[in-house]
């Protein structure tokens, strides 16, 4: 995925997605974190060989060669890429150092409109009139490779460049013991607070719940997020120990992990009465900016949207019942096109796309938790931001990225509103039916 600049998930107030979904509009995938990536259509094979999530360290030894630098005039690369606000900025810069080195290659960056991304892409490349190379999140790659987007990489990478990377960075893009795309930065939730009303953190629910009744008013909301969507809704089940799939890559929706967690969520918003409902992505940046929300979960795409008076702060999310919330991890990465008419000169780009030098401007400039390592760790020392997504990464679940995946979102997102906000439907039930369909629809899938 890539993650948002600004989540653009459809400004659709938790029910409303319901009443949607129940009607027949389609709303599928992880917000815009451009936000965790919309789905793709559905039609694909297999689920990808349960052993994939340890293949990274064979890719790293099979990766004996480094990109050779194309010979002769400089060959131009087109790279496409949905960044907007300060995150393309520093794209522009690092492209700009990039094509002034004189590699033998430059590249043409242009951006596109979040909402078609995936479409374009899995409609141009196959066709041979997309981009050489593009930036998104991991949580595509499966589909893209089964529907011949993606080029492999395995053998084409410096062992070394991928020893550089957060390791799950590079797990995320393996996809049947292949090596698919080069990690740039990773996107998850933390906790972002209003230090006019909550000095001091609590790094726990219990202590924060509390305080936020206490802060509370008729004109202020206590906590703020989009929490009708299987997105962001992952933090609540996998800190209680419950999965999208279990060993055997099933739906593992209708469990008692994922029971607790939808029944602990609806009593902040029904007992409690600190989760308001029908929020949407926009609403969550314009009540924090005008200071009437005192905390938001939100991930690093929210740091360009604030703005104004209000004094923030950001830190890990707190835990609950002894456990961290663990939200999903998106790995947004730069892909070579399996149609690219120069894949050379597009690994190239790419490598210096990924490298440290690169990272650097990415995280002071675009402000990404950059996956380069060293680069983090270092812009960690004097970066509080960054330490805290840095922290925060220990604390996550990676985005799963097979054809799957694509047709959990849909019917998660409905049985997580309503099993929240609605007051006569009950958790269990409404997590029975969200399995029934994520089942039905893999086994149609793969008909």
């Amino acid at each position: 995925m890539h993650l948002p600049r600004s989540i653009l998930l459809p400004a659709l107030a938790a029910l409303t997605a319901l009443a949607m979904a129940a009607c027949g509009g389609k709303k599928e995938g992880p917000p815009d974190t451009s936000a965790p990536p919309p789905a793709a259509d559905a039609a694909a094979p297999a689920p990808p060989p349960a052993d994939d999530a340890a293949a990274a360290p064979e890719v790293a030894a099979a990766a004996d060669t480094a990109p050779a630098k194309p010979a002769g005039p400089a060959t131009e690369v087109v790279l496409w890429h949905s960044y907007r606000g300060k995150e393309a900025e520093a794209l522009d810069k690092v492209v700009e150092t990039f094509n002034a080195a004189g590699k033998g290659v430059t590249i043409r960056s242009q951006a596109i409109p979040y909402d078609p991304f995936v479409d374009k892409v899995t409609i141009t490349v196959p066709a041979g009139t997309g981009p050489d190379l593009f930036i998104f999140a991991h949580n595509m790659v499966g589909n893209w490779v089964e529907k011949s987007v993606l080029e492999p990489l395995s053998g084409q990478v410096d062992p070394e460049l991928l020893k550089q990377f957060m390791p799950e960075a590079v797990k995320a893009l393996v996809y049947r013991k292949n090596l698919y795309g080069l990690p740039l930065a990773f996107k998850s939730l933390v906790m972002f607070y209003n230090k006019k009303l909550l000095p001091e953190p609590p790094a726990t629910m219990e202590e924060l719940v509390p305080k936020l009744k206490a802060l509370q008013t008729d004109d202020r909301y206590a906590l703020v997020y989009q929490a009708g969507g299987l997105y962001f809704h992952s933090m609540w089940f996998q800190a209680f120990g419950g999965r999208v799939f279990d060993e055997q890559h099933q739906p593992a929706f209708d469990t008692p992990e994922h029971l607790k967690a939808l029944e602990y969520v609806r009593g902040l918003h029904m007992k409690d009465k600190v989760l308001p409902k029908g929020i949407s992505g926009f609403m969550v940046t314009s009540l924090f900016n005008e200071g009437n929300a005192v905390v938001v979960f939100n991930g690093p795409w929210f740091l360009a949207e604030i703005e104004g008076p209000v004094e923030y702060g950001i830190a890990p999310l707190p835990s609950v019942e002894g456990q961290p919330l663990k939200p999903m991890m998106g790995i947004e990465s730069v892909f070579v096109t399996k149609t690219s008419k120069h894949k050379e000169a597009a690994l190239v780009a790419a490598t210096y796309l990924a490298s440290a030098e690169s990272a650097k401007v990415r995280m002071e400039v675009g402000r990404q938790p950059v996956t380069h390592l060293a680069t983090l760790e270092e812009g960690a020392r004097s970066d509080e931001q960054m330490k805290v997504f840095m922290e925060q990464s220990k604390n996550t679940v990676l985005m799963d990225a097979s054809p799957e995946m694509q047709l959990m979102w849909t019917p998660g997102d409905i049985a997580i509103a309503a099993g929240i906000f609605v007051a006569d439907r009950k958790p269990k039930d409404e997590l029975a039916k969200a399995q029934k369909k994520m089942v039905e629809s893999i086994k149609a899938m793969q008909k």
